[in-house]
């Protein structure tokens, strides 16, 4: 007789305009634990934006706080690519995404409901706002079986595995230079790697920055250099205050994607940011 498996904990699919959304999960690492995911299918021709929707567009908006028995949700936001729009440079995804989640629970010894209310943008020749109310009965947490036999685990991995790996100060600086180019006519920062970090080949570099600046990433003349060049800036009066801007890297490439913070000033380099988006329930 065939040995019967558990059905994979998944959602059913909830439409909408030219997209799907659904939650999927698998137990996590340690008892007590959920590595879940938001996946979203798109039809042909739309895209759904990143955290940093670039030029235009609205990045998708998470929404926990109707769970039960949940004490934290991590989301963490894959590699975008960098899609023309109309001229316009968008941050995003085409086909289908997954978000990858990490559910802390409030008591692992009780099951656990994970509702998600989510915002996002649809866009092609038109953007058109979505949101997807999607719940999620999860049993009592364990780890995983020695032979997963969750159908999602293999996904939700691969899913992970497309999330910029976070770097601090030491390795950062390790692997890159970043100088200022005083001869720039607009203020210029070049990214350069150092040693073996060429081998990378990093392939688009995309900026967060806080309200009020914008920077623009371009390739620069050597292999592997970038340059993170200053567009839009507050006020004089405010910028004038500020010592240092910080901003969040994300460097994507085709095996591993980087992602650190930096603070740029005449040309030094301080670590920032923090790791993915959290949200409290």
């Amino acid at each position: 007789m065939a040995e019967l498996r558990a059905e994979p904990f998944a959602t059913e699919w909830v439409g909408g305009p030219k997209s799907s959304t659904r939650l999927i999960a698998a137990p996590g690492a340690d008892a007590g634990s959920y590595r879940a995911g938001v996946e979203i299918r798109l039809e042909p021709g739309v895209l759904t934006y990143w955290r940093n929707p670039g030029e235009a567009g609205a990045p998708p908006e998470f929404n926990f706080t109707a769970s039960d028995n949940v004490e934290d949700v991590t989301v963490r936001f894959p590699t975008p690519s960098r899609i023309d729009e109309g001229g316009a440079d968008a941050f995003g995804y085409r086909d289908e995404v997954i978000f990858p989640l990490d559910v802390k629970l409030t008591d692992p010894n009780r099951p656990t409901l994970l509702s998600l209310s989510l915002n996002y943008a649809v866009c092609g020749q038109i953007c058109i706002p979505v949101n997807a109310q999607v719940e999620l009965k999860l049993p009592v947490a364990a780890a995983p079986p020695d032979a997963s036999g969750l159908n999602h685990q293999a996904r939700l991995e691969a899913a992970a595995a497309k999330v910029p790996r976070r770097l601090g100060a030491e390795e950062r600086d390790g692997k890159f230079l970043i100088t200022r180019d005083l001869a720039a006519s607009q203020p210029t920062w070049r990214l350069s790697p150092r040693g073996d970090a060429a081998a990378i080949g990093a392939t688009d570099m995309f900026i967060e920055s806080p309200p009020g600046w914008y920077f623009e990433s371009r390739r620069g003349e050597e292999p592997g250099e970038f340059l993170i060049v200053e567009v839009e800036a507050p006020h004089a009066e405010r910028r004038a205050s500020v010592h240092a801007t910080p901003i969040t890297v994300t460097l994507a490439a085709p095996q591993e994607s980087y992602e650190f913070g930096v603070a740029l000033d005449a040309g030094r380099a301080a670590a920032d940011g923090s790791e993915g988006e959290k949200h409290d329930n």
